[in-house]
């Protein structure tokens, strides 16, 4: 076929989450596949030659990693239009729903993850393309058989497993029903017992392999397959003798009669486990290669390259199969496969450092020679080659980039006749932190409101109904897709806690059942390190991925979550947590939990107590000026109580307006005491990812920090360093700098913290 095909509807009109992923979509895939995405036009193999990388997409849940996969098979493999079916082979795989669905054990001692990928990947490959023909997998599909088909008697486990790859091995279609077992494939390829009882188990690998050789187009092809499996193992032994390859000549022809025990010896090294099992999955991994590397597909250099496409390859599965794609590669320095592999990871969140909590920890990576690169760089040249002879030098690592403001802009113009408040975009970036499908979901429910010609407030985005859901909430749909319901009170009331021992307190109070069989804390920290919302052990907060812990958190303030378990209650019991915690310990140590104390009784509505507090700690004769504002920054990121009266009477206190109050409740407070109360306030309220701090109260905390380094009796630079930096980082929307090297009597000690 050579006419023009008709325009597949792009990602911009079919999938939000896929803003701002048009680098990948329709520059960097073409490249590889070696085909346009709309029309049957051939693209040059120029850039990659021989030698392809594994594209990982690295991002977080709702990120759009698979929104693009999806975007990538309706371009190349659509199930309806003009012309269905894919045209490239193709295959796609959900690694996380095919582990969940393997049940890999070890009393099922006939599969494994790889072998799973494997029979997926020669089932999905292999399907006809027209204009090209089809893959063939006679080596890959001989051993898989040879491995599937040895079963124990009377292990139903074992012989579902012989039974389901054995069916889709011998190319049965998968909406034949019922579906044929491998007694009716390859019983009659079994020898009869002498004695007429039931057939050896130990011969039923031997026989499907009969069978599927057998059915081979001659005996040529059959030849082939037993010569490539002598010549790998032939190999091996000389590597493991330190022999070069070839040294020790051309392997025997294995005679027809015993080329079908001699591939069936592959199950018996599968058998044995570990090690042993692992060079039968490397050998099959080297025979999918090679069949998809001699496939009708390698003709020309202009002919397309088979696409596949991993979702979740951060499970066992997906990492599996990937370690044994890039071994193979690097054993032979390049791709010859001609395989173009896009596969996707769960990340955790990469933001360089939280106010409230410590920076991210290194996470495990799992491929240390990766190319790195951003979406804009591999817009025209990926600049991608094989740094070294690891095999993790095969990757191409790119990071899916947030939204910016300017999308959100985008998604929220699509209704003219919407009204609502101008700073709104900005505030759902500020709270969403550009998560596509955050920012997704919030906008329809900002346009949707819209148009019932109701102003929209920022201050409302998190009490926004979903759009067609009867009343449902938003933030609850939302919640629903990123973490489920089964746990929703129970992450509600841990968002509130610091660290693993916060969240155990909470759990003896107010959370008796398990999770996973573990204890309530134990059990939600390890979901939300398996889901990446955590860093895993000692991660601050408990819940680290900032825009789960705010929808979390507002679903607490507002009653909806923590089995009703009052919002002062659990701040009071936190706060008294930490403030025992700071009694038994000094420096840093005991200056970071009495901040935390403070941030509990902050989110608590307990602002009096928390100033007086602050102020004292400001006089301190031995005061350091870096820790007070280390602890002040802390602070001012607690939770905004409950009730909409906050926004304006925050921002009251914060320009001054209750000065007059505050003086006849507190008739002893001076201009520091007032200037620490504005300055908290301030703070407090710019915090908020929904609130908008504009110029005039910008400019008050850097007047009233200005006038505190005035009254400081040691930290007079690092306060005017403060004055300058703090304002400038609310105005952009950064976080607020603090750096020890702010000492004037210290210039060059210390880091940023």
């Amino acid at each position: 076929m050579t006419g023009r095909r008709a325009p597949i509807p792009t990602g911009e009109n079919q999938i939000p989450e896929v803003y701002a992923r048009q680098p990948v979509l329709r520059r960097l895939v073409p490249r590889l596949v070696g085909l346009s995405r709309d029309h049957h036009r051939r693209v040059p193999h120029h850039e990659f030659a021989d030698d392809l990388p594994v594209v990982l997409l690295s991002g977080r849940h709702g990120t759009g990693k698979s929104a693009m996969l999806d975007d990538l098979r309706q371009a190349y493999a659509p199930d309806t239009g003009p012309w269905p079916g894919p045209r490239v082979p193709f295959a796609r795989i959900n690694c996380a729903a095919l582990q969940e669905r393997a049940g890999v054990g070890p009393e099922t001692a006939n599969n494994s993850h790889a072998v799973e990928m494997l029979v997926a990947l020669v089932a999905q490959l292999s399907r006809p393309v027209a204009g090209f023909g089809r893959l063939r997998f006679p080596r890959t599909t001989a051993g898989l058989l040879a491995v599937v088909s040895a079963r124990r008697p009377g292990n139903d486990g074992e012989l579902r497993v012989a039974d389901r790859h054995a069916a889709t091995l011998m190319g049965v279609p998968e909406d034949v029903r019922p579906r044929p077992t491998w007694d009716a494939l390859f019983r009659a390829a079994l020898p009869a017992p002498p004695d007429g009882g039931s057939p050896d188990p130990a011969r039923f690998p031997e026989a499907a392999v009969r069978a599927f050789l057998g059915q081979l187009r001659g005996p040529l092809a059959a030849r082939r397959v037993t010569a490539w499996y002598e010549t790998y193992r032939s190999e091996a032994d000389n590597r493991l003798r330190g022999l070069p390859p070839g040294a020790s000549g051309q392997p025997r022809p294995v005679p027809a009669t015993e080329r079908a025990p001699f591939v069936a010896r592959l199950c018996q090294e599968f058998h044995q486990g570990r090690g042993f099992r692992r060079g039968v999955e490397r050998m099959l991994a080297a025979a999918f290669l090679e069949d998809v590397r001699y496939g009708p597909f390698r003709r020309a250099n202009r002919t397309p390259r088979p696409l596949v496409l991993l979702d979740n390859a951060h499970t066992d599965a997906g990492r599996d199969i990937l370690e044994l794609l890039l071994d193979q590669r690097a054993a032979t320095g390049t791709a010859r496969d001609r395989m173009v592999v896009i596969a996707t990871e769960l990340h955790g969140d990469d933001t360089p450092e939280d106010p409230r909590g410590d920076g991210p920890d290194d996470e495990d990576a799992p491929y240390p020679e990766a190319a790195r690169r951003s979406l804009p760089d591999i817009g025209t040249d990926s600049g991608w080659t094989r740094a070294s002879a690891a095999p993790s030098a095969g990757v191409l690592f790119l990071p899916l980039p947030p939204l910016e403001c300017e999308h959100l802009e985008r998604m929220l113009r699509r209704d003219d006749h919407a009204s609502f408040d101008p700073y709104i975009a900005t505030a759902l970036h500020d709270l969403t932190r550009g998560h596509p499908m955050g920012a997704r979901r919030l906008c329809e429910a900002v346009v949707d409101r819209a148009r019932t010609e109701e102003w929209v407030a920022a201050e409302e985005l998190l009490d926004l109904v979903h759009p067609g859901g009867a009343g449902e909430s938003v933030v609850w749909r939302l919640l629903d897709t990123l973490v489920g319901s089964e746990n929703h009170d129970e992450l509600c009331l841990f968002s509130l806690a610091w660290d693993r021992e916060a969240a155990e307190r909470l759990a003896e109070r107010w959370v008796p059942r398990r999770i996973d069989g573990l204890p309530a804390a134990d059990g939600a920290a390890a979901l939300l390190e398996r889901e990446r919302w955590s860093r895993g052990p000692g991660s601050r907060p408990f819940i680290t991925d900032r825009f789960l812990r705010a929808l979390l958190v507002h679903q607490m303030r507002s009653g909806r979550g923590g089995r009703g378990v009052d919002w002062s209650g659990a701040h009071a019991l936190l706060a008294e947590h930490h403030r025992q915690r700071a009694e038994g310990r000094t420096g840093r140590a005991a200056r970071d939990e009495h901040s935390r104390f403070l941030w509990h009784r902050l989110a608590a509505g307990e602002t009096q107590e928390v100033v007086d507090r602050l102020h004292a700690e400001f006089l301190r004769p031995d005061g350091d000026a870096f820790d007070w504002l280390y602890i002040l920054r802390t602070v001012a990121h607690a939770p905004r109580p409950p009730g909409d009266a906050w926004f304006e009477q925050c921002q009251e206190v914060a320009r001054g307006s209750r000065d007059l109050i505050q003086l006849r409740a507190d008739p002893g407070a001076g201009l520091e005491k007032q200037a620490v109360n504005r300055l908290l306030h301030a703070l407090w309220y710019a915090a908020d990812e929904l609130a908008e701090a504009d110029r005039p109260l910008v400019d008050r905390i850097g007047q009233d920090l200005s006038f505190l380094s005035a009254q400081h009796l040691t930290g007079r630079a690092v306060l005017a360093q403060a004055a300058v930096r703090w304002p400038r980082s609310v105005r952009n929307g950064e976080d607020w700098p603090l750096d020890r090297r702010w000492r004037a009597d210290r210039p060059g000690a210390g880091a940023a913290r």
